[in-house]
């Protein structure tokens, strides 16, 4: 749909209305002014005509009962209004007409464009009739000077062509500029539409390489769709990237260990001492264990990456770790196990990666860690923040401090660090918590050892009704 024919079809839409409903007011208004303007006219009438009657002498008066008055009307040029016409040519006598009677029914005085008989009944008040095909505005008046019946009439086109040529008038005006309006709305919608058309340009003539933010002048109106076009394009640029930098730290974790395969694979192929063939197939073994693992955490990353929501409900840690802790019962045997949990502890977060993120550090708690030596986990109600803490505390070498801050970072790897890795396990727990609305927090134990905290959302307490 064209947001510019529909703003054009709306406008010019709003215009008809507004004319066509301004035109039928003026005109209904019109004709009732007029209505009211002309029965006063036949009114007022009546009045001049009771005045010439009384006027003329009483043996005249008298006169006109056997030999009624007739008022001769001159043939006119112009039968309705016309621009060259004026009072003398115009036929608008001719539509007018009167009659004075008696009380005896007796006429007295007619115009001749009136009938012989009274045109209607004696009785006060304004009526309409049809005579000669016309329709008539009569009025009736009782003169009680005089005691006579005055009736004026007036034909119904007199009135008509003034509503005619008033609603012309009303209509003929918009006719003309209707045109010209819609003409300079298509002309301002084009213009005003420039904008657009020139971004849309830009974005066309660009390459795909170019992220650039878009820098043009527009109206205040579009200034947020740029500013969320160059924030969408820096969002791409940040997710290009990390993208290169995965595929470039993926290839280097990868290379290592098959290039340890194929070295092996060539020592195999030049001996025959089963010494060295153990020693080589060992080695292969423990590269293409070392493979599968990091594939299997950059398949977990690139899941995490793409993830847009979570299953969030309410979650108990001690009953994930639990879960955790018995899907690994082969890995943690050989520790001893120090458990405190906090009671009726509830947390708010998806249970199936919160047991990926449980399951990675307590892999590294007892990879790090010796065997028969102690691993705790505790949790507690961090109040003050609304948070639901997790701790994991390992009997490990630990880290410094500068290490810790680095730790959460993709592929990264401590200096002398024997333990093989991906480099990848921590990295994922941060980005999966960060989508919980927490933070996981390492820092060197005390004495020693890793202190991995996780931070989750406090579920709040139901209220009591």
């Amino acid at each position: 749909m064209s947001l510019r024919l529909t703003m054009i079809g709306v406008m010019l839409l709003g215009i008809s209305l507004s004319i066509g409903i301004s035109t039928w007011l003026s005109t209904h208004d019109s004709e009732q002014q007029i209505e009211e303007l002309f029965d006063a006219q036949m009114l007022q009438s009546a009045k001049m005509l009771e005045l010439f009657y009384g006027a003329q002498p009483k043996d005249h008066r008298e006169n006109l009962v056997d030999h009624p008055l007739l008022l001769e009307i001159t043939p006119a040029k112009y039968e309705t209004f016309h621009q060259d016409a004026n009072a003398e040519s115009l036929a608008y006598e001719q539509k007018l007409a009167f009659q004075i009677w008696n009380p005896k029914g007796q006429l007295l005085v007619r115009s001749a464009n009136s009938l012989p008989s009274p045109m209607t009944e004696f009785e006060v008040g304004y009526r309409e009739i049809t005579m000669g095909h016309r329709l008539w505005h009569l009025y009736t008046y009782y003169s009680k000077a005089t005691d006579v019946w005055i009736i004026t009439g007036q034909r119904n086109d007199v009135r008509q062509e003034l509503v005619d040529q008033i609603m012309g008038n009303s209509v003929l005006g918009p006719a003309i500029i209707f045109p010209l309006v819609a003409l300079l709305m298509i002309f301002l919608s084009y213009w005003l539409f420039e904008p657009v058309q020139e971004l849309a340009r830009r974005l066309l003539q660009r390459s795909p390489a170019d992220l650039t933010p878009i820098h043009m002048k527009l109206p205040s109106e579009l200034v947020p769709v740029r500013d969320a076009m160059n924030g969408y394009i820096e969002r791409i640029g940040d997710a290009m990237v990390r993208e290169r930098k995965f595929s470039g730290d993926a290839a280097h974790e990868l290379k290592t260990p098959l290039a340890i395969i194929k070295l092996h694979h060539q020592g195999l192929e030049q001996t025959n001492d089963p010494q060295e063939l153990q020693l080589h197939h060992a080695a292969i073994d423990k590269g293409i264990v070392q493979i599968a693992h990091t594939i299997e955490q950059l398949l977990l990353l690139s899941r995490v990456d793409s993830l847009t929501g979570l299953n969030v409900g309410l979650e108990s840690p001690e009953q994930l770790i639990n879960e955790v802790l018995n899907d690994l019962l082969p890995i943690i045997e050989p520790y001893d196990w120090q458990l405190d949990f906090a009671p009726a502890l509830k947390a708010r977060g998806d249970g199936f990666y919160l047991k990926l993120v449980f399951k990675n550090i307590i892999e590294n708690a007892c990879k790090y860690s010796q065997g028969h030596s102690p691993i705790s986990i505790r949790t507690w109600a961090a109040t003050d923040e609304q948070m639901a803490v997790i701790q994991v505390l390992d009997s490990g070498p630990g880290l410094n401090e500068q290490d810790c801050l680095q730790i959460k970072e993709r592929f990264f790897r401590a200096a002398g660090e024997k333990v093989s890795g991906s480099g990848l396990g921590l990295s994922i727990c941060a980005q999966i918590v960060e989508l919980h609305h927490g933070r996981l927090d390492i820092q060197p134990g005390t004495p020693r050892g890793l202190d991995v905290r996780v931070y989750l959302p406090l579920a709040q307490p139901k209220s009591k009704a």
